[in-house]
């Protein structure tokens, strides 16, 4: 979720949580309001009532007055004196209007002339729920607009003052250490973002010139490598011609020149793997697996044979995929070769391959450890012919070519999958 959605849901749902409990607090305030005015109009009419006929005490009292908004009932003493004033809510049937009509009473007891009586006055509840529920509609309403429209602003706003932000990080997303140029981050008014603009701007050039030194010197340090080993392996190879040697000698020298032939390939696959993480591989093609599979398959002849290893190839009619040629043929020989160098006598190697991916199987009982199966220089075997590196540059192959490289294994079943 982008950052701008974030914080405004955020701010959304703050003012939403906040509207409720003060709508609440609103409402419950209200209706306290109008309970405590129309209890005082009762409590001031009972006043009036008593003090007027205390007045006039010849006037008689009648229980039931429909023109009368009181009504006095007779009681005894002991009634009068249990009973306690109260004020409580009531339905009163209205003919007009046909329905039950909300009134507040007052109960309370007093005695007149001598005589005790239950004094029930009641008033109109002035439609308390009405209201409230009209009142709580209305500023709903509004609350509830003033919150939309609150939200576009902030989002609109937001979106203006966050934009050198976004900025910025379109140009480091699209930015690559290759490019000549450092990107040039936009200028901002607001403080924060001109000093993220500079310390963007520094980092940058920084590491375009480490990344630059860094490449200079693996260029340079494996010419200067190839060039001496080439010699003397040239040097050696001119000095077992020589007839004067011994047996024990030649021997001696030919090991010296098998050590420096494989220090070269070494020294090769180094620079390889250090130009994969350096991206220096940016060319994209139309990459064809049925080829480079084929084609690789022919330089494991010899070790499919010396093991007599058994070979199925399945693939689901000419999976293309984007990518560097010359990358994704190493990533398929490293995996075939793989298989074959870490094979079983009279074992199988299965290859399976579509456009969603490419799967490599290989019967073998060595022990792995996964968590350093990626790593350089792991060798779960001591064959010579392995220097723990070809699986590490696969994984770097997949990595940079935004695919995903996973091993599993049963039993002395061990398969390796390249998703595209």
């Amino acid at each position: 979720m982008k950052l701008l959605s974030y914080t405004t849901r955020l701010q959304l749902f703050a003012f939403l949580l906040l509207f409720g409990i003060f709508s609440t607090l609103f409402y419950l305030v209200l209706s306290w309001n109008v309970l405590q005015n129309v209890d005082e109009v009762l409590y001031n009419r009972k006043m009036n009532l008593l003090a007027y006929l205390e007045k006039h005490p010849e006037l008689s009292i009648a229980q039931d007055n429909p023109l009368d908004d009181f009504t006095f009932y007779p009681i005894d003493i002991n009634a009068f004196q249990n009973g306690k004033e109260s004020y409580a809510d009531t339905l009163i049937y209205e003919p007009i209007d046909a329905e039950l009509d909300e009134y507040r009473k007052l109960v309370t007891f007093v005695k007149l002339n001598n005589n005790y009586y239950k004094l029930e006055i009641v008033k109109p509840h002035l439609e308390a729920t009405e209201i409230i529920g009209t009142i709580a509609i209305t500023l709903g309403g509004l609350f509830f607009g003033l919150a939309f429209c609150f939200y576009l602003s902030n989002r609109m706003l937001s979106r203006r003052i966050w934009q050198p932000f976004y900025a910025m990080l379109d140009k480091l997303k699209n930015y690559n250490l290759d490019n000549a140029n450092v990107p040039a981050f936009p200028n901002s008014k607001i403080e924060e973002f001109q000093l993220l603009n500079n310390v963007l701007t520094e980092l940058t050039r920084k590491n375009k010139e480490v990344f630059e030194n860094q490449k200079q010197f693996i260029g340079d340090a494996s010419h200067e490598l190839q060039t001496p080993l080439s010699i003397i392996q040239s040097k050696l190879e001119a000095l077992v011609g020589q007839t004067q040697l011994t047996e024990a000698q030649a021997t001696i020298i030919e090991g010296i020149i098998g050590s420096t032939q494989r220090i070269k390939k070494l020294n090769k696959t180094l620079l390889l793997l250090s130009k994969i993480e350096n991206r220096q591989f940016l060319k994209t093609d139309e990459v064809r697996i049925k080829e480079i599979i084929n084609k690789s398959l022919e330089y494991f002849e010899e070790h499919k044979e010396a093991l007599n290893i058994q070979v199925e190839v399945d693939i689901e009619g000419s999976p293309v995929v984007q990518g560097n040629n010359s990358l994704v043929e190493v990533l398929i020989q490293n995996l075939l070769k793989n298989a074959f160098v870490h094979n079983l006598k009279n074992g199988q190697v299965t290859v399976i391959a579509d456009k969603q991916g490419l799967t490599v199987t290989n019967t073998s009982n060595e022990r792995i450890d996964q968590e350093k199966l990626f790593q350089r220089f792991y060798k779960s075997s001591n064959n010579p012919e392995s220097w723990g590196l070809g699986l590490a540059i696969a994984y770097k192959i997949a990595q940079v070519s935004d695919w995903e490289l996973e091993y599993s294994h049963s039993n002395v079943h061990h398969t390796f999958t390249v998703h595209f």
